[in-house]
């Protein structure tokens, strides 16, 4: 019996022998190492965590929905907006999302960012009044609001008439001052030309190159019709051979000049030359006209630009095959003719 009951009278003389300092420590030793195991635990859970990493989702489509609506969808898919305000030419968008960053589709990790572009409405909201200024002045005036990339005004058309008003001064417009911009919106004027019927003395042409003719005449506004003499004479090619009306005549400024100029025949394998001869409307009064050529790879050069009545429009050309010749009356294309390898002279 006693040698069954030493061992705990042994543990007994021991936690007596133990001071209170003692039992404090081993306390404390203990719970430091349950506090690391416990540390230890969480840290390997949150590593184990990150490597499985955040769910994946899919972009939702709120390009056109309301700002409001459009954070309501991202937060329900654990995505996060990062707004930028930008003017937009339909004043109806505003407030709403003009577009987004992943596209609509796109599968990225929760927590994203996504880029999106909400309309702050119209640089401007309504038209304004344009008349008694220069149109001069109003055309840089629109060019400046679509210089952010928002064709928000179009200048449609210019007609000139004769008004007491000083020259190129606009004295009417559609649409009339006030009305609300809706989109895309184009603008009519008309622009006084003066009170008096200009009239100019005719230049001698005779004996120029028919480019050299086209730039003093579209510079002075007097339209013209080109043509080939019919039978060849010796001489320069290209150049002005008859005029009518001749030299020194007064005539009005809508009053077309005949001309007429010698073939040019020394061109390059792949260049045409001949008469672009077309037909425009009749004009009620002149219109702004631009001739632009496009060459074969695409490059872009004026040939020509002027007020026109309407009418016959022919002038010569020598141009390389696939360019093309296009006519705007001011920024609207009304005709495109392209050189192609069979065409013939005009």
């Amino acid at each position: 019996m006693n040698m069954i009951r030493l061992p705990s009278l042994r543990r007994k003389k021991k936690e007596r022998d133990l001071t209170p300092d003692r039992k404090y420590f081993r306390i404390t030793v203990w719970a430091f190492v349950g506090l690391t195991a416990i540390l230890t635990l969480s840290a390997l859970t949150s590593f184990l965590l990150t490597l499985r990493g955040p769910d994946q989702t899919q972009v939702p489509d709120i390009v056109n929905e309301q700002l409001v609506d459009a954070l309501l969808s991202l937060q329900e898919r654990g995505l996060y907006p990062q707004v930028q305000l930008r003017y937009h030419s339909d004043p109806l968008l505003q407030g709403h999302v003009i577009s987004q960053d992943p596209e609509a589709g796109a599968v990225v990790r929760a927590g994203r960012r996504i880029t999106l572009i909400v309309s702050q409405g119209a640089v401007i909201e309504e038209i304004a009044d344009y008349r008694g200024r220069t149109l001069q002045e109003v055309q840089a005036e629109i060019q400046a609001i679509g210089a952010g990339g928002e064709d928000l005004l179009r200048i449609d058309s210019v007609s000139y008439v004769f008004d007491d008003m000083p020259v190129g001064t606009i004295i009417e417009q559609t649409p009339p001052p006030g009305t609300d911009i809706a989109g895309q919106t184009q603008v009519s004027f008309a622009v006084s030309r003066g009170s008096d019927v200009e009239r100019v003395s005719l230049p001698t042409f005779l004996g120029l190159d028919w480019r050299d003719a086209v730039q003093v005449l579209s510079r002075e506004n007097i339209p013209f019709i080109f043509a080939l003499e019919d039978q060849p004479t010796i001489g320069q090619n290209g150049v002005v051979v008859a005029q009518d009306p001749e030299p020194g005549t007064q005539v009005e400024t809508d009053t077309p000049v005949d001309l007429t100029i010698r073939a040019v025949r020394e061109l390059d394998e792949d260049e045409r030359f001949g008469i672009f001869d077309r037909t425009l409307p009749e004009y009620a009064v002149s219109v702004e006209l631009a001739v632009v050529v496009i060459g074969p790879e695409g490059e872009s050069s004026t040939m020509f630009e002027m007020v026109h009545p309407g009418g016959r429009l022919a002038f010569p050309y020598r141009l390389p095959v696939g360019s093309a010749i296009v006519v705007y009356r001011y920024d609207t294309e009304v005709i495109r003719f392209v050189i192609r390898d069979e065409t013939p002279d005009e």
